[in-house]
């Protein structure tokens, strides 16, 4: 998603007056303006700032998560992977770390690994929506169809509206 030129300035403006009101020496300076970076889709910049907040704080589940999901942003799924598993080694009750390494399992291909994880995240979350959605497209794509659609309903009736599209490409062709 590209930045129009508003809110491109906008963006500069923000992360000058932050860079200006905190001390840029501290694991949180770069904790936060990488979330900064990462909210305005700068995620190359955010991924560095991450890599200096870890420097600095190796024990900071968050920024690991948080770089992970930058670099899926940047479609570099194995290098995200190693960040979620790290997150995950820190704090193993983080059920959207488990989610987010599925997805960038599932985009490599591997549906086994990524049904391991978004069984993980259900466990942890029996609520979690989006790893239901998930789960059933990859039961879907190793052949376990009838399965896949019941997790995509399950998704659908804990209101994930987007599983609807999957439901009606997979599952309304009895």
């Amino acid at each position: 998603m590209a930045l129009n030129e508003n809110s491109s300035k906008d963006y500069q403006t923000t992360i000058e007056e932050f860079n200006k009101a905190n001390d840029s020496t501290t694991a949180e300076f770069f904790y936060k303006r990488g979330g900064i970076r990462q909210d305005h889709f700068d995620f190359e910049e955010a991924i560095s700032d991450y890599d200096k907040n870890i420097a600095l704080d190796p024990a900071n589940f968050k920024a690991y998560y948080n770089r992970g999901l930058s670099k899926m942003e940047v479609m570099l799924f194995p290098e995200a992977i190693k960040d979620l598993d790290k997150a995950i080694s820190i704090n193993a009750s983080q059920d959207n770390a488990y989610n987010n390494r599925g997805i960038c399992k599932c985009i490599q291909g591997k549906h086994e690994e990524a049904i391991t994880d978004y069984n993980l995240a259900i466990q942890i979350n029996p609520g979690l929506a989006e790893a239901y959605n998930n789960r059933g497209i990859s039961k879907i794509k190793i052949g376990f169809t009838e399965e896949g659609c019941e997790d995509l309903h399950k998704a659908y009736d804990l209101g994930d509206k987007k599983s609807a599209a999957a439901i009606e490409k997979y599952c309304s062709h009895k």
